[in-house]
């Protein structure tokens, strides 16, 4: 069963971002099944997708890192292809942040980074 997406997004905020390490082994595959993922659900007004080079995690790949102004940024570590939609998931939670409150731990894929 497909998640279903529900979405508190303030326009007057920036849109948070979603990077993923595409020099990580593996990395430009998590990278283009969140891409398409996003794209299938109409997500692309919800958050940005980056990729890097390099997060500088290189121990634990693949790293990706959500971001945005007015919000903590949380990096994760070992996340995998097969995470794409548990990723594609806390982005959109995370974009529904309110300046102040935290992603829940639960949500976030892979490893504390």
């Amino acid at each position: 069963m497909a998640p279903v997406f529900v979405v508190r997004y303030d326009a007057r905020m920036s849109r948070p971002t979603l990077t993923i390490c595409t020099r990580c082994h593996g990395g430009d595959s998590l990278y283009e099944a969140v891409r398409e993922r996003r794209r299938s659900l109409g997500l692309k007004e919800t958050f940005k997708l980056e990729e890097e080079r390099c997060l500088k995690c290189c121990s634990e790949p693949i790293a990706l890192e959500f971001s945005g102004k007015k919000r903590s940024t949380y990096t994760r570590l070992d996340v995998r292809k097969k995470d794409a939609d548990a990723v594609v998931a806390a982005a959109v939670a995370y974009a529904a942040l309110e300046p102040g409150e935290e992603l829940p731990e639960r949500l976030l894929p892979g490893e504390e980074g």
